[in-house]
């Protein structure tokens, strides 16, 4: 796992160290890793690493939890309301995180996002007001539905290559949500 940091400079160095490993997952595989490599990579002793990291899995752990925080702490930037707006910004969020979808794809680790994201959402009642009035055993299961749609539409639209606009990827999203998911037979 990984230290939550009391100060602001702990959390820099932390969060530098997650950053130096998301730039290695570019270039090679999460399995190949190794803290050495990593340490090596940001010329710093193992300790400093292990001061914030019980292992590797825990900085990648990390990596993904902060970065889903910052989405909820400052990454709320699109220009319309309402769903439409909080779907924008889902989608522009991650258009700008795309190095990190990157990386977790090659290393094929996309699953670990869509879990650290519905673990994340339900652990700080990261929830619609929709999902919120429903009882408990209801909300983890609207929240995993959730997320993880979107996020196979994220990963989808990455290996896409972001072909079409944020606006766009929002319109199927919104039309998704709200039209029915099956079509009867003409009558």
């Amino acid at each position: 796992m990984y230290k939550i940091c009391k100060t602001d400079q702990s959390a820099a160095r932390q969060r530098e160290i997650e950053l130096g490993l998301l730039s290695m997952m570019l270039d090679q595989p999460f399995e190949s890793i190794t803290i050495s490599d990593l340490c090596d990579r940001l010329c710093i002793p193992r300790k400093a690493f292990y001061r914030y990291f019980s292992g590797k899995d825990g900085a990648l752990f990390a990596l993904i939890d902060h970065t889903m925080l910052e989405f909820y702490t400052d990454g709320l930037r699109g220009t319309g309301s309402g769903a439409v707006g909080d779907l924008e910004n889902y989608f522009l969020f991650w258009y700008d995180h795309r190095e990190l979808l990157e990386a977790l794809h090659k290393s094929h680790l996309a699953g670990m996002l869509i879990e650290r994201a519905t673990l994340l959402a339900q652990k700080e009642k990261l929830m619609p007001r929709k999902i919120l009035s429903m009882s408990a055993d209801l909300q983890g299961i609207a929240m995993t539905f959730s997320i993880s749609g979107l996020m196979a539409m994220v990963f989808q639209w990455h290996r896409q290559n972001f072909s079409i606009s944020v606006q766009e990827i929002t319109r199927i999203a919104i039309d998704m949500l709200t039209k029915p998911l099956v079509q009867g037979p003409p009558h």
